[in-house]
């Protein structure tokens, strides 16, 4: 990405729910799933994008951004 002027849409935001995966595998517990929204929504488009998903009765909250399009000093 060369400059921030092509980003299309200001934020993103996903939610797939609550999914409801058997929590063992054998002897394999599942502690909770973590989504990667941003390859749904590259960076490059969007400025940021929050994603949430809910497993094994744990929320997971994941936010991304493009790190030069936000002011992180505050």
């Amino acid at each position: 990405m060369d400059s921030l002027d092509a980003i299309i849409w200001g934020t993103a935001v996903t939610n797939l729910g609550r999914l409801d995966f058997p929590k063992t595998y054998g002897a394999l517990e599942l502690d909770r799933l973590i989504m990667q929204p941003g390859g749904a929504f590259p960076l490059a488009n969007v400025n940021l994008v929050l994603g949430a998903v809910t497993c094994s009765g744990k929320l997971s909250l994941i936010v991304e951004y493009a790190e030069e399009a936000v002011d992180t000093s505050t």
